[in-house]
């Protein structure tokens, strides 16, 4: 591992990531992170959501949503305001370290495994949507890879819990774990007891109210957009809330995890291998599913690609989604540490023509990605 951090090729990514990291996040996730940040060190629930005031009321204003991410991430952004003393910019780098960590502990798992380790490296959407984005997905995406390596270890149902307890992406993956583990059941209650034991500890121990999270939890499935096609939602009605007569298609995805399950235990994959593959279909239908998705949520799909693959079978599978980022208005919003009000700019931009667009793009990605995954990548994931 030591001379890989060595290679000329990482060292220069981690410089670039880092210079990255510390000026450019996402206006309102930055909000948000920082925002949790500070309740926790103020004694208050990372969940709560507040006030903001000053240059980071700008644009979005000042009330701030309380965090969506689980509860070692929200620990995580306490320690670094208390750390930054809450200067914005330290901040900033300091919440990025595992994440630009992650990125290069990615590419070593993808060079081992004789993959495209510089797509975690120097890939403009991966960089995107986390050096420069300041989201975990990739951190809660190599504690998942992680897990499944050390299939056989006691450290593999730690390190799931882990991945989910930082953010239940890799919630995704429930098939993959469970069929994993089914040879060593101990293992799944390991990886749930520890699941639970991290999540509800921040709130007896910190007194955080449970109440905020239970409340909040159906929102999960009311919201539509991102690059989900779900998104017409936003150009039809003005607003990213499903309407009523929708909701109910919110747990498609949820039903379509179940259905993998029954299948993956009877159809057990052999080896790593056959659960990375699982993984990677599992995935795949769970977020072509779901009605909202965020672009940094597509590392996981693309991730299991690369460890199944070797490589991305196609360019499209992450020129598509930056297309995308662009037609979100993603890629301007990380400006906003050092430009606050181009948010006020990007306003002007809100006509149903672009909301169309990301539908239209939405569709594409679809269509691409399970084109490629019949046509690129092995299909019979149980072998």
């Amino acid at each position: 591992m030591l001379n890989y951090l060595m290679r000329r090729e990482v060292f220069f990514s981690f410089l670039l990531q880092l210079v990255l990291a510390l000026f450019l996040a996402h206006g309102y996730d930055f909000r948000v992170n920082y925002l949790a940040g500070r309740n926790v060190v103020l004694g208050l629930s990372p969940y709560e959501g507040g006030y903001l005031e000053g240059l980071l009321a700008i644009g979005y204003g000042q009330y701030v949503q309380g965090l969506g991410e689980t509860p070692l991430w929200a620990l995580y952004a306490g320690l670094a305001y208390l750390v930054s003393a809450g200067n914005l910019f330290l901040f900033n780098l300091i919440l990025k370290i595992p994440i630009i960590t992650a990125n290069i502990a990615l590419s070593f798992l993808a060079m081992k495994r004789g993959g495209d380790h510089y797509f975690f490296l120097y890939n403009p959407f991966t960089l995107l949507v986390s050096a420069v984005w300041g989201k975990p997905d990739n951190v809660a995406v190599l504690l998942a890879v992680i897990s499944i390596t050390m299939l056989h270890r006691f450290c593999g149902p730690l390190s799931g819990a882990v991945s989910v307890m930082i953010k239940p992406l890799a919630l995704s993956m429930t098939p993959s774990f469970i069929v994993a583990w089914w040879k060593e059941k101990k293992k799944m209650f390991i990886a749930f007891g520890a699941s639970v034991l991290m999540f509800f500890t921040p709130f007896v121990l910190l007194g955080w109210r449970l109440g905020t999270v239970i409340y909040g939890f159906p929102n999960w499935f009311r919201s539509a957009g991102g690059i989900s096609p779900f998104n017409f939602v936003e150009a039809v009605y003005g607003t990213s809330t499903m309407p009523s007569w929708l909701e109910p298609i919110s747990y498609v995805s949820v039903v379509s995890l179940m259905v993998m399950v029954i299948l993956a235990i009877k159809l057990l994959p052999t080896g790593s291998e056959g659960v990375f593959r699982l993984g990677l279909v599992s995935a795949s239908l769970f977020f072509s599913l779901r009605p909202w998705v965020s672009e940094q949520n597509l590392l996981i799909i693309l991730s299991l690609f690369i460890i199944v693959c070797g490589k991305l079978p196609s360019r499209l599978l992450w020129i598509i989604p930056l297309v995308f980022a662009g037609l979100n208005l993603s890629i301007p919003q990380q400006l906003y540490l050092l430009y606050p009000s181009i948010i006020h700019g990007l306003a002007a931009l809100n006509h149903p023509i672009r909301y169309w667009l990301k539908f239209v793009v939405s569709v594409i990605w679809i269509i691409a990605l399970w084109a490629i995954l019949v046509k690129k990548c092995p299909w019979r994931w149980w072998i």
